[in-house]
């Protein structure tokens, strides 16, 4: 008991559950329709995309590297799915197109990276997709799309959103992927050290590639449900994404040194950030106040992670 007690201290994602914990009281208390079962589903589904897209870039930030495309990868896909809709393709066809252009996607965003700063190469690629996006919409919004792909987005199994159901595949999908197979330990061990990594005959740029194509797989397919959940398509529609998405997983514990964190603090991530806005609207804060609100809980959590990973680290010492 005491060793799993410790193990769960020991945790990147501890102090990131602890401050969900935390925020989830303080919004009861300050919010009561905060504990409403409606608005608790509403949080699910509001953090269902978030959740999608920071569990793939997950893969990547445990690498030790940075993917800065994921937004425009979900806009353009959206956008690309929809024409193909629109022009009579089958939904399951157009989804499967949609996934192999994020595939592609991953593949270049990982060639690069592995050439150039993670950080550099796909802050280029992102500007790339984002005007190939627009080029294809040429400013032009696409909606009013078939029940048969919106379900995807608005649809209901039961009490539950079709969205949340999603999230929580593509969530224990990459968490069996990255903890419980030889890939995920090689991502781990290939952000905890390259060099050593190399030397111990890690296939090094097979692992960054397949992170890449994790993360960009992931962003197609939280594009798909996007334009699914709006009923239309618009090339700036990730836009919001695309910070949102690194400080989900940043907050959640993941390292952007490589080599810590994981898809569970991700989730807890996620979810705070959706929590804060959640709980702004209920209280009426005006829409201008909440970016700088917003800014400081990440730059409060991110700065409680740093921290006492310096203290763990000089304990070791």
């Amino acid at each position: 008991m005491e060793k799993f007690k410790q193990a769960i201290k020991e945790s990147t994602a501890f102090y990131s559950l602890i401050g969900l914990v935390v925020l989830v009281i303080l919004s009861s208390i300050i919010a009561p329709n905060f504990r409403t079962i409606n608005n608790m589903i509403t949080i699910f589904r509001q953090a269902s995309l978030l959740l999608i897209l920071s569990s793939g870039l997950t893969a990547v930030l445990l690498t030790g590297t940075m993917d800065l495309s994921v937004g425009a990868t979900a806009g353009l896909v959206g956008c690309v799915v929809a024409q193909l809709i629109k022009s009579s393709i089958s939904v399951p066809v157009a989804a499967l197109i949609g996934i192999l252009i994020g595939v592609v996607i991953g593949l270049i965003n990982g060639t690069l990276a592995g050439i150039l700063p993670g950080f550099i190469a796909t802050y280029g690629t992102n500007w790339v997709i984002a005007g190939l996006g627009i080029a294809i919409m040429r400013g032009q919004v696409i909606y009013d799309l078939p029940p048969s792909f919106t379900f995807l987005g608005v649809g209901y199994v039961g009490p539950i959103p079709i969205l949340v159901i999603f999230a929580l595949i593509v969530v224990a999908i990459l968490y069996v992927l990255l903890t419980k197979t030889t890939l995920g330990r090689r991502i781990y061990q290939y952000g905890s050290n390259p060099v050593a990594a190399e030397y111990s005959a890690v296939p090094t740029r097979r692992i960054v590639l397949s992170a890449f194509v994790i993360c960009s797989v992931c962003a197609a397919f939280a594009g798909m449900l996007m334009t699914a959940r709006l009923n239309a398509a618009d090339a700036a529609m990730g836009d919001t994404y695309g910070l949102q998405t690194v400080a989900a997983a940043v907050i959640g514990g993941t390292s952007q040194k490589g080599g810590e964190g994981g898809v569970l603090g991700t989730i807890a991530g996620a979810l705070i950030l959706t929590i804060v806005v959640n709980v702004m609207n209920l209280t009426g804060i005006p829409a201008q106040a909440q970016g700088l609100i917003i800014g400081s809980v990440i730059v409060i959590m991110v700065l409680i992670d740093t921290v006492t990973r310096k203290r763990q680290e000089n304990k070791i010492d």
